[in-house]
């Protein structure tokens, strides 16, 4: 286990590193450190445990074994904060971002050098104060929702955020809120509004639709999909991005994926004969698998 190997290493400390002799920190507080830290470990405490590793590496940032017990101790903490993280997933997937910011905060006061808790504070500080929460279930609001979804996600996808939102402020331009959500993104993250290729008078999910054609016509495959699978994220229904995307997954030899596509884009549209060409002609090339028995 990974605390007896650090607490033996420990006990062969040895000694100050540059970095600890410029901050003029004794060996032997430095000791005190560890045995605090390690102290409160083994009784459960791990939130003093890990203000005391933090003390080490203020101390000396190059101390491995603290910075690897400070993640040990995450670990054992986050059986103990999941009610607290559950409540806060909830509150942002219910657009209410003041509610989310003060549980968040109470998951830092578990865990207070938490890299994403401290980053998802500063985004919903900002978020917050423009949009306290989601004013109405309108479509505009439930796609500027899963942008928001996306921006604070402790996996983030900036660039999906910043079309949600962005296509939200399409929907609904009189909304001062969106269009300040998205400067408060660009802001946040210079390079979205630097690398964006999108002409001004064209809309957000037809530049990403535009895109993807050009990548199914230069065998971009894959870019055309992801294009595509974020546009129908917004537009489930869009039967452009269907109709696309059935053909980049078809390029792929994905014929599940590129049926699903082309049989809802026909579902939608009944009457669209190039539509059950297609699915004739994929129906011949690639039978459907008749389903295993139970």
């Amino acid at each position: 286990m990974r605390f007896q190997a650090a607490l033996a290493a420990i006990l062969m400390f040895p000694g100050l590193s540059a970095a600890q002799t410029a901050a003029s920190v004794p060996a032997s507080e430095v000791r005190e450190y560890y045995d605090k830290a390690f102290g409160y470990y083994s009784s459960g405490d791990y939130q003093k445990a890990m203000e005391y590793w933090n003390m080490v590496l203020r101390a000396d940032p190059k101390q491995v074994t603290a910075r690897n017990m400070i993640e040990e101790a995450r670990v054992k903490m986050a059986g103990t904060s999941a009610d607290l993280k559950t409540a806060f997933s909830r509150l942002l997937e219910k657009g209410r971002y003041s509610d989310a910011l003060a549980k968040l905060e109470e998951l830092l006061s578990t865990d207070p050098t938490n890299p994403y808790y401290l980053k998802a504070q500063k985004q919903l500080r900002r978020i917050a104060a423009l949009l306290p929460r989601k004013p109405a279930a309108s479509k505009q609001w439930n796609i500027a929702a899963t942008g928001i979804m996306s921006w604070v996600a402790e996996k983030e996808d900036l660039s999906f955020a910043y079309d949600a939102l962005r296509y939200a402020s399409e929907l609904a331009p009189s909304e001062a809120s969106l269009q300040k959500l998205v400067k408060a993104l660009e802001d946040e993250a210079p390079q979205l509004k630097l690398n964006d290729t999108k002409p001004e008078n064209v809309g957000v999910l037809e530049h990403k639709k535009e895109l993807a054609l050009h990548n199914i016509y230069d065998s971009k495959y894959y870019l055309a999909v992801k294009e595509l699978e974020d546009v129908l994220r917004l537009e489930p229904e869009d039967v452009t991005a269907l109709k696309r995307a059935g053909s980049a997954y078809l390029q792929l030899k994905d014929y599940r994926q590129a049926r699903a596509a082309w049989q809802k884009a026909l579902d939608l549209t009944p009457g669209d004969e190039q539509l059950k060409e297609y699915l004739q002609a994929l129906d011949e090339a690639a039978p459907r698998r008749p389903a295993r028995k139970p």
